[in-house]
């Protein structure tokens, strides 16, 4: 199974760890080619890398996930054949070495793709199985050179690979294991604040968020406006329709100035028919208009809903509780006009 964190950010990852084997594989034959060593088994084996990274990063946009997904295993693949030509295939071609030593140094992105790739436990498995194939085919060419002296001769091929890239394979382990664990504890805070500043029956943020986020702009210099609404009719609804149609027509109030406000401003449910804009650089008209908007979308559902608005300037200086008290006071002054307004013919 796939890691379940960040997973946008891991497939960014891995296609960015796909252009380690194109670019070698270019450099590789480049270098085989100006030296005249270009055999012909390693050229078929890097042009299979690189068709297969061209096919991964730009190729149909249907196929490019699969074989991400498929890239540690088909890039073991690729390594192993060239490991065993090298071993054993072509051992005297002066390429060889060469080669050996780009298989050594290449398979750590196998490992890493397969921890990006998945869980730890399993990606350590993988990653295990890699190295172990490495190993077991490396024996019988170990046991020929027993005894010789070459830096790919007698044990010390085998006995390289498993300390150096054992312990690579247990770092990569625990690094992944406390990267799973501080994304939980991330998953964990968010979830918590959510619980402590968001309302349950709009998602809104609440009082609490406003509290801060006031707190936050009041230390900013850019001009903020903050605007407090009162829902009218909430109670005849309640009344006569029930709580949950209440809790319908509130849910259209949220959502309406949830949509209504740009990217930079954010809406809030403090209290039961109480709710709150805070909007960057806007006038009173702005949120006004806005309000109006929303009750009208609502009122089409239910006749009898209605709005009082309150806004209020950032005064510099001001500390947050009063400046939601001036909004406060607004709104009242706004629902107190309306309440004395003769109603239309």
């Amino acid at each position: 199974m796939r890691r379940p964190a960040l997973p946008f950010r891991q497939a960014q990852f891995q296609r960015l760890l796909l252009w380690v084997p194109l670019l070698s594989a270019l450099l590789g034959a480049t270098i085989l080619l100006l030296l005249g060593l270009a055999a012909p088994v390693y050229l078929a084996i890097l042009a299979a890398i690189l068709v297969f990274d061209l096919l991964a990063l730009f190729g149909p946009s249907q196929l490019r996930p699969i074989l991400l997904t498929l890239a540690p295993r088909a890039y073991a693949l690729f390594l192993l054949v060239a490991w065993l030509v090298a071993l054993y295939l072509l051992p005297a071609h002066l390429a060889s070495p060469v080669v050996l030593l780009a298989v050594l140094l290449h398979t750590t992105t196998i490992y890493v793709f397969f921890f990006v790739q998945r869980p730890p436990a399993v990606a350590a498995l993988q990653a295990g199985v890699t190295l172990g194939a490495f190993v077991v085919t490396a024996l019988p060419h170990s046991w020929q050179t027993l005894g010789e002296s070459g830096a790919f001769d007698g044990v010390i091929l085998p006995v390289n690979l498993l300390f150096a890239h054992g312990v690579l394979i247990l770092v990569l382990l625990a690094f992944s294991r406390a990267h799973d664990q501080l994304t939980q504890e991330q998953a964990r805070s968010r979830a918590l604040y959510d619980l402590a500043h968001r309302d349950p029956l709009t998602g809104l943020l609440n009082r609490r968020a406003l509290e801060d986020d006031l707190a936050r702009a009041a230390g900013e210099g850019s001009e903020w406006l903050l605007a407090v609404i009162d829902v009218d009719g909430l109670k005849g609804v309640n009344d006569t329709l029930g709580h949950a149609v209440g809790d319908d027509l509130l849910a259209r109030f949220a959502a309406g100035f949830a949509q209504a406000v740009s990217p930079e401003g954010r809406a809030y449910r403090l209290s039961g028919d109480e709710f709150a804009l805070l909007l960057p650089g806007q006038g009173p008209e702005v949120a006004e208009r806005m309000v109006d908007e929303v009750t009208g979308q609502v009122r089409a559902v239910y006749e009898q809903a209605g709005a009082s608005v309150g806004t209020a300037p950032r005064r510099p200086g001001e500390t947050p509780s009063a400046w939601l008290s001036r909004a406060d006071r607004a709104m009242y002054r706004h629902k107190k006009r309306t309440a004395e307004e003769p109603p239309p013919p």
